[in-house]
């Protein structure tokens, strides 16, 4: 039964303090401001607060066009790696411009309180009885897929009442919902 809010959930619209972290430096240097952003997007996609950690292979991103650099954050003890592509560098010394693209790692962290409270926030306003399958606490799963997890919500708009299941997908934004026909 999910029948309250979550008040630890952290999204894409949470501030970098409502997260734990402190405030992005926007003229770091590279390999800080990637870490900064990997950080952040760890908790969005995990969607609980948590203490968490970074680092990149090497020590640093190296600024160098087409090249890769792997760096982790370590959340609840789970190692996430991020790709981290520098696609164009301009510039010398002190003004020196630095295009990258980060991918997110191929699994994730799924919590239960992060499910619970998300489809709370969902579906309490319009539906009725509430309810998800027993979640573990954290897993690893893989982005996109199906994680084989359900909730399920009771809907009496139309006047009779109908139970409406969705499946639990985990991805970079967090647990998402798909109605199943």
């Amino acid at each position: 039964m999910v029948d309250s809010e979550e008040p630890a959930l952290v999204d894409i619209d949470s501030e970098r303090s409502e997260m734990g972290l402190p405030p992005a430096s926007g003229d770091a240097p590279l390999t800080e401001r990637v870490l900064d952003e990997i950080q952040e997007k760890t908790l969005v996609m995990a969607g609980i607060r948590a203490k968490v950690s970074a680092g990149c292979e090497g020590g640093q991103v190296t600024p160098k066009a087409g090249h890769k650099t792997l760096c982790t954050v370590i959340y609840q003890g789970v190692k996430l790696t991020w790709d981290v592509w520098v696609a164009d560098v301009t510039g010398s010394g002190i003004v020196q411009l630095t295009r990258y693209n980060i991918y997110p790692p191929d699994s994730g962290v799924l919590l239960a309180k992060a499910v619970y409270g998300r489809f709370w926030d969902e579906h309490h306003k319009t539906a009725q009885e509430l309810r998800c399958d027993r979640i573990p606490p954290l897993k690893t799963v893989t982005l996109g897929d199906d994680t084989g997890y359900e909730c399920q919500y009771l809907d009496a708009d139309d006047g009779s009442p109908r139970w409406v299941r969705e499946k639990v997908f985990l991805e970079t934004v967090g647990p998402v919902f798909g109605e199943i026909e």
